[in-house]
């Protein structure tokens, strides 16, 4: 809850401009939408601007037999690997389970790894047959020939000789990613707004910076202010379509 307290603090702040905090989408939407009681709203939140969008990657270990999604789809036993519940890799891969119509098998969310790079690590070893990441967490594993990349989201693929789910027919599945945006408390002032988006279009726009985010492998792709509030609205209406699909997997 480490995250719900900051985005709290910032929410309650004085809006003066010294307090902000990266908020990522959909983690900070989820809660909203699965019924939770948080402290914070994000529709009032005084956005800044996007620093970072990535899309997921459908994974299948290389050793697996599953080379498409209609491969998947005839896959008797169907075990998605993830992180807990609540987070936005298990919500995705709820999501695609539906899209792709395999729910009907009765899948599994081994829904219990701490972090991306465990669940990754599961899958090479075995613990499942499929799972999703960010194209940043997979690239390395995919490049290193342990993971099989086998669809992307959004409108263009990022990896060679991968198609995006949309050309394989469910163009609904292109908007699932995970963003990081910058925000202030709800009630700074136009000028002082103004003042902090300017800020941010020229920090992001700087080479040092760009080459300091290369090297930590963000994907910086930037947005302004009013275009990052415009996602956050997005986001609360893609997921809310999806509300009955993203019950906890563990609830027996």
């Amino acid at each position: 809850a480490g995250g719900r307290r900051g985005a709290a603090t910032v929410y309650r702040a004085m809006p003066d401009g010294e307090t902000l905090g990266i908020f990522n989408l959909p983690g900070f939407v989820l809660p909203d939408i699965l019924g939770e009681s948080v402290s914070y709203d994000l529709r009032k939140m005084s956005w800044i601007g996007r620093l970072e969008a990535q899309n997921y990657v459908l994974l299948v270990a290389a050793t697996s037999d599953i080379r498409s999604i209609e491969d998947l789809q005839q896959e008797e036993e169907i075990l998605f690997l993830s992180t807990g519940y609540g987070s936005t890799v298990l919500a995705a891969c709820q999501i695609v389970a539906n899209q792709i119509g395999v729910m009907e098998k009765n899948p599994i969310f081994l829904a219990g790894y701490p972090g991306m790079a465990d669940s990754l690590v599961g899958l090479i070893r075995g613990d499942g047959n499929v799972a999703l990441a960010p194209v940043s967490s997979a690239r390395k594993y995919i490049e290193s020939g342990d993971l099989r990349a086998i669809a992307v989201s959004g409108d263009v693929s990022e990896l060679e000789g991968v198609a995006t789910f949309a050309e394989l027919g469910f163009p609904v599945l292109s908007l699932l990613n995970l963003q990081r945006l910058i925000a202030g408390p709800p009630g700074m002032g136009d000028g002082l707004l103004k003042t902090m988006r300017d800020a941010f279009d020229r920090a992001v726009a700087d080479p040092a910076f760009r080459k300091a985010a290369a090297d930590a492998r963000l994907e910086v792709r930037p947005l302004n202010g009013n275009a990052a509030a415009e996602e956050v609205e997005t986001s609360f209406s893609f997921y809310e379509k999806f509300r009955a699909n993203l019950g906890n997997p563990n609830n027996f």
